[in-house]
């Protein structure tokens, strides 16, 4: 084992423990009010997740390139996020063994070397508490000299104090051994085969010797930081972030006519692309470079988009009438008008808009918007077969 792959088994326990903290206490919609000071630190994704939702859910126009290390990442977080026994991941593996460096180095040499001669390694998961705070390496350091070759990453150790927090482990070693369905809990000094034998057959609970964990709860040591820490500073900022990334980022003129055009989205390949055949085994050309789709051929526009200038109270009020009108009661709302001033520095132009409108306002993003094809506003984007319709409307018309 090596020091990367205790450090990636420590990062995605803590990750679940957060994400498990994360949801007990998300009690509220993101948009619904100003973030309370407990929401904060999940406002600013959330928000970036909401954008473009309705009109755009299908119509994916904005999708950055994925970074590698994005991929995967959300299903690695929820297998390891906390939901009671299933959070801990054990139904992956055959044996869980609850250590600590408070063990005789000898017992956990030898449970080490035993678990390299399994069938499967990888199903038997060695589980530490935690670790003295900015010591991390202290530990990494002390279960390497125990594994039989410490450049190896054959045997799965992780810290992981929600596992000990599950199985209510309080001193170790502690086996929990899988019997078809069910799992046996031995207590005490075993090896593997001699706990497995102990659950098999229902024998004692508490085997051999057993010994206080020397690594503290790191979740709790956590936890109690996070009580006597000064938040104000950093919700300050988070209110000061959020505000200026939900800013209109550029500017439309104002059109003094009403007039309608058309705009055909398209795609253009930049080289070739292909993709597996029916099966799998060969792959096909799917587009050749230089080869242009209309993307509505391919995607649908699901409920009209109506952007307008969210420092003009004309437009304002124009789209505070089209929204009592059945068309456009499930219609998406983007704001440009990059200079608007929000009503202070920590509240976003677009919450401002949403008291008044009562639904959801998003900026309008520069590429989208050249997706699109819009020129001016006010203006009503809808679908018509393969173009987008576009409706523009004079603030000094009726805006019918």
């Amino acid at each position: 084992m090596n020091k990367s792959s205790v450090a990636l088994s420590l990062c995605f326990s803590l990750i679940g423990a957060f994400a498990h903290a994360d949801q007990a206490s998300n009690k509220a919609p993101w948009l619904n009010n100003v973030p309370s000071e407990a929401s904060m630190s999940r406002v600013e994704p959330a928000l970036r997740e909401q954008q473009g939702q309705g009109a755009v859910r299908d119509f994916q126009m904005l999708g950055g390139a994925e970074k590698p290390w994005m991929k995967g990442v959300t299903e690695r977080v929820q297998s390891v996020a906390p939901k009671g026994e299933a959070g801990t991941g054990a139904d992956d593996f055959d044996i869980q063994v609850f250590i600590s460096t408070g063990m005789p180095d000898g017992v956990l040499r030898a449970l080490f070397q035993q678990a390299l001669t399994e069938k499967d390694v990888k199903r038997i998961r060695f589980v530490v508490r935690g670790f003295e705070p900015q010591k991390v390496g202290v530990l990494l350091g002390k279960l390497r000299k125990l594994l039989p070759d410490p450049y190896r990453d054959d045997v799965l150790v992780e810290v992981d104090p929600n596992a000990f927090r599950t199985y209510a482990i309080e001193a170790v070693p502690v086996f929990l051994v899988k019997q078809e369905t069910k799992w046996f809990q031995v207590r005490g000094v075993a090896s593997l085969d001699g706990a497995r034998e102990i659950a098999r057959k229902r024998g004692k609970y508490v085997q051999g010797d057993l010994f206080p964990i020397a690594e503290p709860d790191i979740l709790a040591v956590i936890e109690d930081r996070a009580k006597k820490y000064d938040w104000e500073p950093v919700l300050q900022r988070a209110r000061g972030r959020i505000a200026q990334n939900l800013r209109p980022g550029f500017d439309l003129p104002t059109t003094n006519k009403d007039y309608t055009t058309l705009f055909t989205p398209t795609f253009t390949a930049p080289h070739d692309i292909s993709g597996p055949a029916p099966g799998g085994k060969v792959e096909v050309l799917i587009a050749r470079a230089g080869q242009t789709f209309a993307l509505l051929d391919y995607a649908r526009l699901q409920v009209p988009v109506i952007i307008f200038d969210a420092g003009d109270p004309r437009q304002i009020k124009m789209v505070a009438q089209w929204l009592k009108r059945a068309e456009y009661k499930d219609a998406d709302l983007f704001v440009v008008g990059r200079s608007v001033q929000p009503s202070d520095s920590r509240t976003p132009v677009t919450q401002d808009l949403n008291r008044y409108l009562k639904r959801p306002i998003y900026p309008m993003p520069q590429r989208l918007n050249e997706r699109f094809g819009v020129e001016a506003v006010p203006a009503i984007v809808e679908q018509e077969a393969s173009n987008l319709r576009i409706r523009y409307f004079s603030p000094e018309g009726k805006g019918k």
